[in-house]
């Protein structure tokens, strides 16, 4: 406890020689105040540290630091490890749609080349490309197909694929959901 006292009486010496060492460098008087109220709140505070030692505090306000932090730092783990949770749980039922939605076509008689499903929300939107324009029993075989996988008409679009590579009779393909239908001018 002596050498505690000791210690914190050189500190307050030490930093009445900073006090005064830095108040004499001040180039201008006006800022002198600012300086001079600065100093007393860390005088203020260095005053304070020997009254939380022995009450314990200063120990207790440590640990409770660090205790909030922890705590705070685990619910933000949290939060990102729900969140890659999300992320992957929705990539796999995309993935589910996927297979779902070519067994569906597949056993209506369709063979679609590749089916590409975008989960946004609750809301759920799939491009279907085929090899040719389908016939109108097609169109309608793709129709139930896709009812039956839970997408209604609007929430899909078809269009023609050849040699290996989309292409579309018509606008381009940046064309919407809307109409059930594909921008390839196939609906």
């Amino acid at each position: 406890m002596k050498t505690e006292i000791y210690s914190w009486m050189k500190n307050l010496a030490v930093f009445y020689i900073l006090l005064t060492m830095v108040i004499h460098l001040v180039p201008n008087r006006a800022y002198e105040r600012y300086v001079r109220l600065f100093m007393g709140f860390l005088l203020i505070f260095m005053l304070g540290m020997p009254i939380f030692a022995i009450w314990g505090k200063g120990q207790e306000m440590i640990e409770d630091f660090q205790l909030h932090y922890e705590e705070e730092s685990a619910y933000r783990q949290e939060k990102e490890l729900e969140k890659l949770q999300e992320i992957y749980l929705e990539k796999g039922y995309e993935r589910e749609i996927k297979e779902k939605i070519i067994d569906e076509l597949k056993e209506r008689g369709i063979n679609p080349e590749n089916v590409e499903v975008d989960i946004e929300g609750e809301e759920a939107k799939a491009i279907l490309y085929v090899r040719g324009i389908p016939d109108e029993t097609g169109k309608g075989r793709i129709k139930d197909g896709m009812e039956a996988c839970g997408f209604r008409e609007g929430t899909y679009q078809i269009e023609t694929y050849k040699d290996g590579a989309a292409a579309v009779d018509g606008p381009a393909s940046s064309g919407d959901f809307t109409g059930g239908g594909s921008p390839a001018g196939v609906s």
